[in-house]
């Protein structure tokens, strides 16, 4: 549409359509960035394996080899994140729904950030070992992530981490718990609303993470929900419940 003519819309139409060509952008970018990223991260893997199975190599070296193989997995597993990320700002997400165990998915979650955890403790506690969830098991991993990778961040030195999941009304409720700064209720109002740190957490990290919107979008588009909670007395937890058989996406 001509400019002149563009001007003739209502702001708030005109907001919108920046604001829809902004994120378009955004995704485009985010979404090459990860490719790219995909191919060198995918040889450096290959090539930490082959060093691997050579043998021969001193400690020294065996632990270096583990090193790079550790963060190259962590470089992997948060590239295929972004780009996640990329497709869901974009709505290109296509759900690949199947019936899933509950804890292999959080198993794996623990496994892929465990070289990030220092002198924190992971606890696991499943009231039902056998729980199934009938969800797109990639999103999900990524959501558990995103909770896991935050509390990471956040937790004091020393204290326990711990990721829950309950069956309750035909959803498994997920949760991370950790014992860190309480984030205010002002920010806890919007803290899935956008990418940037809440003013409570500034300081504690350099590093600001994905953004928690992408576990709200995750969340709805298995037809569940996000929240948070946090006190001085009770510690800060992340909540996501999902339906055990999926409701089907919405916006």
């Amino acid at each position: 549409m001509p400019e002149g003519l563009d001007l003739l819309r209502p702001a708030s139409v005109r907001g919108d359509a920046k604001k829809s060509s902004g994120e378009s952008l955004r995704s485009s970018v985010l979404d090459g960035l990860a490719q790219v990223y995909k191919t060198p991260l995918t040889a450096i893997l290959a090539a930490s394996a082959g060093l691997s199975e050579m043998g021969k190599l001193s400690e020294t070296q065996a632990e270096l080899v583990a090193l790079i193989d550790d963060q190259a997995r962590l470089l992997s597993n948060l590239t295929s994140r972004l780009l996640a990320t990329a497709r869901l700002d974009a709505k290109e997400i296509e759900l690949r729904p199947k019936p899933v165990g509950v804890e292999p998915i959080i198993d794996d979650v623990v496994a892929a950030i465990r070289p990030r955890l220092e002198n924190r403790k992971v606890v696991i506690d499943l009231e039902d070992e056998s729980l199934v969830i009938h969800c797109d098991r990639q999103l999900i991993l990524m959501l558990l992530s995103q909770y896991l990778d935050n509390a990471c961040k956040y937790a004091d030195s020393g204290t326990s981490i711990t990721i829950r999941a309950v069956d309750q009304n035909s959803k498994i409720i997920f949760s991370v718990h950790n014992i860190g700064p309480v984030i205010s209720e002002t920010d806890l109002d919007g803290i899935f609303e956008h990418y940037q740190l809440p003013s409570s957490l500034v300081g504690r990290t350099e590093n600001k993470g994905f953004g928690l919107s992408v576990a709200k979008r995750i969340a709805s588009f298995h037809g569940g929900s996000v929240w948070a909670t946090s006190s001085e007395a009770e510690g800060t937890t992340f909540f996501a419940d999902i339906p055990t058989a999926l409701q089907g996406r919405t916006n």
